[in-house]
C-alpha cells in the first residue's frame, strides 16, 4: 500500500459532526505507517462509486470507503473491474456488517493499523440485475446481501431521515410495522445450483447472501457464506414467510441450528425473481446491502474475479 484515497458520506449516519475528525485520524494512522493518504467527500448518494474510478485513474492503489454497507456499497462500483487497486473498510456507518466478517474494529485507528496487516485477495461480487425490456439493463454490485421481498420493502420504507437519526432502533420498530402490515405477496424464482440444476420455486421472500458473520447477534445469518467462494448463499422462504421468516430471524438470532419448516439453504449460480402471472404487486421490491433498487422482475448472480479488498492473510 502506497497511495490511499479515503472516502466518506458528509451526510449519512448520525453524529456526523465526527466524522471528519474520525475519517482523519485514519488518514494519519496511514501517513505515520509511510502512505500517501488524502481523504474525500462524496458528491451525494451514488456518487462515490465514480470517485473511486477516477482516483484507480489518478494512481491510487487503496480506496478505503469510510461508513457503513452503503457507503461500500457505493464505493465497489466504481471498484468492479480494477483488480490492480484495493478495497479497504473504515466502519463508520449504522450497519457495517462487511466490517464484522473481516473483523475490523470500529475504530478508525484501529481499523488502520489491523488492515495494514491485511492483504489484497481478488475476490467474486455479487451482481443484481433488472430485467425489464429497457437497454441499457440497470445493474448493481453487492458484497453483503441481496434480497427480494419484505426485507427490501424495510430499506424502501425506511426515510433516510429517521435513518440517521435513530439509526439501528429505526430499523427494528419499522421492521415489526412492516411486517405486521406487509401482505407478503409470493412470487416466482427460478434458482440455479451450483451443479447446473434448476428448479422453480413460489417464495414471498429470498436472500442471496457473501458474508459469514454480520456481527452484533446475527452472528451465523446464513450458514456456509463466505466472501471467498464463488457462488452465492440463498435462502429460500417456500411458500408463505408469515411464520418461517421470524422463526429464521429468531433462529439466528440466538444461535439455534435448527431447521425451520419451509427454509432452505442453496448454493447457487443465479436466481431470478418474476410476478407470478396475474398477480403482480408493485410492492415487491429487491435490495443490495441495504439500498432499495428496483421492483420484479430481477436477477441476481455472481461475478467471478470482480474486485480485490483487503481481506486477514488467514
Amino acid at each position: 500500500m502506497n497511495k490511499a484515497l479515503l472516502i466518506y458520506n458528509p451526510f449519512s449516519g448520525f453524529r456526523r459532526h465526527r466524522r471528519v475528525h474520525q475519517v482523519e485520524a485514519a488518514a494519519d494512522e496511514l501517513r505515520r505507517s509511510g502512505v500517501e493518504a488524502k481523504i474525500l467527500p462524496s458528491r451525494g448518494p451514488s456518487k462515490a462509486g465514480a470517485q473511486a474510478k477516477e482516483a484507480l485513474e489518478a494512481g491510487y492503489d487503496t480506496i478505503f470507503a469510510c461508513g457503513g454497507d452503503g457507503t461500500i456499497h457505493d464505493v465497489l462500483q466504481g471498484m468492479v473491474g480494477h483488480t490492480e487497486a484495493a478495497l479497504g473498510v473504515i466502519p463508520l456507518g449504522t450497519a457495517n456488517a462487511l466490517a464484522a466478517d473481516l473483523k475490523i474494529p470500529c475504530d478508525p485507528m484501529r481499523a488502520i493499523q489491523q488492515q495494514l496487516q491485511y492483504r489484497p485477495r481478488t475476490i467474486a461480487a455479487g451482481m443484481i440485475e433488472h430485467c425489464n425490456d429497457k437497454s441499457p439493463k440497470r445493474h448493481r454490485y453487492f458484497t453483503v446481501m441481496a434480497g427480494v421481498g419484505p426485507d427490501a420493502l424495510l430499506v424502501y420504507s425506511l426515510s433516510a431521515e429517521a435513518k440517521s437519526r435513530f439509526g439501528v432502533a429505526a430499523y427494528v420498530a419499522n421492521s415489526l410495522w412492516e411486517y405486521i402490515t406487509y401482505r407478503h405477496a409470493p412470487y416466482e424464482m427460478t434458482v440455479t445450483r451450483v451443479d447446473g440444476s434448476q428448479e422453480q420455486i413460489n417464495t414471498a421472500q429470498v436472500m442471496a447472501v457473501r458474508i459469514e458473520d454480520f456481527g452484533g447477534p446475527l452472528k451465523k445469518f446464513a450458514q456456509g457464506a463466505q466472501l471467498s467462494r464463488n457462488h452465492l448463499r440463498v435462502i429460500v422462504f417456500r411458500g408463505g414467510v408469515r411464520l418461517s421468516y421470524p422463526a429464521y430471524l429468531l433462529s439466528a438470532l440466538f444461535g439455534l441450528q435448527i431447521r425451520i419448516p419451509g427454509v432452505e439453504l442453496i448454493d447457487a449460480r443465479e436466481i431470478i425473481c418474476r410476478a407470478i402471472p396475474g398477480r403482480e404487486d408493485r410492492r415487491v421490491y429487491c435490495e443490495a446491502d441495504g439500498e432499495c433498487l428496483w421492483r420484479l422482475p430481477v436477477r441476481i448472480s455472481i461475478q467471478p474475479n470482480a474486485f480485490s479488498l483487503l481481506m486477514p492473510t488467514q
